[in-house]
């Protein structure tokens, strides 16, 4: 049963990271005024995973599932090995706690943005 969950959770991340990556680098090939920046693209997605550890993933061994998932995701979509470093780096330790940055903002600052 363990081994079915693990694949799960890896394909949730995998699924979210590419479409992510994949619909923000469509809108900024268009020249969309609402395309988000690689930055934003990552945040949200760490955002995302983080969630989801936070409301899935009770153990340790569950959270590495899903950075396992998005660096599934980032190698399917070309990106180079300093790339993915980069970006695994920047966000699995928001995954492993489980917290999104969204949630460490006071709630007036999320009123206001």
């Amino acid at each position: 049963m363990g081994l079915l969950r693990n694949l799960k959770l890896r394909n949730r991340a995998y699924v979210c990271a590419y479409n992510s990556f994949r619909f923000a680098a469509r809108l900024r090939g268009d020249l969309s005024e609402f395309a988000p920046s690689i930055a934003e693209t990552i945040q949200s997605v760490g955002d995302e995973l983080a969630s989801l550890a936070r409301d899935s993933c009770p153990a340790e061994a569950d959270r590495r599932q899903l950075i396992d998932g998005l660096e599934g995701a980032l190698r399917a979509l070309g990106l180079s090995d300093a790339a993915q470093v980069h970006i695994v780096s920047q966000l699995a330790p928001r995954i492993m706690a489980g917290e999104p940055a969204s949630a460490t903002r006071e709630a007036w600052t999320r009123m206001a943005v």
